[in-house]
């Protein structure tokens, strides 16, 4: 079995390789597959993340929560530490910057941060996944740190396209699986 690390540049490799026609119909059919589960349908307290490049994108679904009135909740990194401090947005437009390394999150002083206990849903990025519902992130432990935190009735749904779901990535027994694992093609549960 590859490492971690093998896997984690073979699939980004793979996800940047992919056309913006691509990342936006997946996405599309993704977040539609989401919007439709009960257990988003009953969440008010929502951790997402922004999108980056390549990864599923969550801009229209965070304009979506936003206007269906749900309390959206985004990571602002705080790299110095190694941890996210989950913010409470009301717009995409007022309260996000963009950060050094090219994605939006929100701006510092306007952090209103909200506790991993009081999310009812997560919904969670990562590099590659399995059919186990095993996350393999970016390597650094953010959300391992959010995940540890949360209520347990609170799910955690990963986000990500159909080849980032391998039979097999390797788990660690510290590892925080996913609730569930949708792509454009399946949801693993």
């Amino acid at each position: 079995m590859e490492t971690k690390l093998q896997l984690r540049k073979k699939i980004v490799n793979l996800r940047n390789n992919m056309t913006l026609h691509d990342v936006k119909e997946k996405s599309n059919k993704i977040v539609n597959k989401l919007i439709a589960l009960e257990e988003y349908k009953k969440s008010n307290t929502i951790f997402v993340y922004m999108s980056f490049g390549t990864e599923v994108m969550t801009e229209d679904l965070i304009k979506l929560m936003l206007s269906e009135g749900k309390r959206v909740v985004i990571p602002y990194t705080d790299t110095k530490n190694t941890v996210l401090i989950p913010s409470e947005i009301k717009s995409l437009e007022n309260d996000l910057v963009l950060n050094s390394f090219g994605y939006y999150e929100p701006e510092y002083d306007k952090i209103k941060t909200v506790e991993p206990e009081e999310f009812d849903l997560i919904i969670n990025p990562g590099v590659v996944f399995d059919k186990q519902l095993n996350r393999v992130g970016y390597g650094k432990g953010y959300y391992d740190r959010i995940l540890v935190r949360k209520r347990k009735d609170a799910k955690v749904i990963a986000v990500a396209y159909e080849f980032q779901v391998l039979d097999e990535v390797p788990a660690e027994k510290h590892d925080i699986k996913m609730d569930m694992i949708i792509t454009e093609e399946n949801i693993y549960m």
